[in-house]
């Protein structure tokens, strides 16, 4: 009994390594193969094949199928089969629900239909995207990628656009609307950030990409597109209010806190940004965390009396008097002394609850 089930299992193992090794050399001869089913309530596809198939010029159809080969494609009522016998010659088989049609009448433009499907679930995929951009260049690359259907390939037509080094800026809000397309928020970030950031100073880049940013549904995929533009030396001032924004529309206050200190250690901060940002410290949850990001705000000793004033009140409204008093004592050390601040200075003060907090803070702006 022992020895039959080492048998089978020898059995076993041996069918899938020839499977396995039969697969390798159907790859090295060229051989290609697929089977896609897609259906639903209203719809069938089905694509199979299997051989080395060689498509004629304007690939309406094949010049040559391995023997052996075949190629079957069904969409609802309408089938087209082709295979080819030992010696190399096609067979074709079209039906259109109910009649069968010539592949040299009716039946040609099924065919054409048939190989276009099979082109645009990836047959061929490498290769086929270079003819395409020999012939048409950038354009035609860009407008074949609406027709693939799976985004695996569409990434494949999408590198060879973003290696081009001679790619014309004209052509980059084209593939921004690509990658919108994209259904994988990972894709779309991988393309945003290979995008140098002196292209969003363009108006007609830079509202597409923040659109994108603000669609993609991760958190972190979403503050990964953040920091790269963050980080990046140089970022228009228009921008500054968009990533604000953006930043606001995170879950993680621990993401937000990190992104609105690097964008005022950048000096990123000015002018109708400095009451955005107010807005966004001010929804955090964590006095802890608004705390440390107003500090971020008073060390940067640039501030105008109106915003040092805006700043005072938005530090009245925490709720820790030692979080409100500690930053009252290092602001009251940096900011300007003049009589406007000082009276607002005085309203932040009595804030305070607790008569040793408030004192010192008083004291600090003697």
């Amino acid at each position: 009994m022992k020895m039959i089930f080492f048998l089978i299992a020898f059995c076993l193992v041996s069918v899938r390594y020839y499977f396995s090794w039969a697969g390798k050399e159907r790859q090295k001869r060229g051989v290609t193969e697929s089977d896609i089913v897609i259906k639903s309530d209203n719809f069938y596809e089905e694509i199979n094949y299997s051989g080395k198939f060689q498509l004629s010029e304007d690939e309406g159809g094949f010049k040559s199928i391995s023997p052996g080969g075949y190629f079957k494609f069904r969409k609802n009522e309408i089938k087209v089969k082709a295979e080819s016998n030992l010696r190399g010659e096609i067979e074709y088989f079209i039906y259109d629900g109910k009649n069968k049609l010539s592949p040299d009448g009716d039946g040609k433009l099924f065919i054409s239909t048939a190989i276009k499907e099979m082109i645009y679930w990836g047959y061929d995929a490498d290769q086929r995207m270079e003819r395409v951009y020999q012939r048409g260049g950038v354009q035609a690359l860009l407008s074949e990628v609406d027709s693939i259907k799976t985004d695996q390939v569409k990434v494949l037509y999408l590198n060879r656009l973003f290696a081009i080094d001679s790619l014309h800026p004209g052509f980059m809000p084209l593939i921004l609307q690509k990658v919108a397309n994209m259904g994988s928020d990972q894709d779309k970030v991988n393309f945003l950030t290979r995008i140098p950031v002196g292209r969003l100073n363009d108006a007609s880049n830079d509202s597409a990409y923040f659109e994108i940013i603000k669609r993609i549904g991760s958190d972190v995929d979403k503050a990964n597109a953040l920091r790269h533009i963050i980080n990046q030396d140089s970022v228009a001032e228009v921008n500054t209010d968009k990533i604000l924004i953006l930043t606001g529309g995170l879950n993680s206050d621990v993401d937000k806190d990190q992104f609105l200190r690097k964008m005022i250690d950048k000096g990123l901060i000015k002018g109708s940004s400095f009451d955005t940002l107010l807005t966004l410290i001010s929804k955090m949850g964590s006095d802890v965390d608004k705390a440390g990001i107003y500090k971020e705000l008073i060390n940067q000793k640039n501030l105008n009396e109106s915003q040092w004033i805006k700043l005072l009140y938005k530090i009245s409204l925490l709720g820790s008097d030692y979080d409100k008093a500690n930053l009252l004592v290092e602001l009251a050390l940096l900011m300007p002394q003049s009589g406007n601040l000082k009276i607002n200075y005085q309203k932040a003060a009595k804030t305070l609850n607790n008569d040793n907090d408030y004192g010192r803070v008083m004291r600090a702006l003697q």
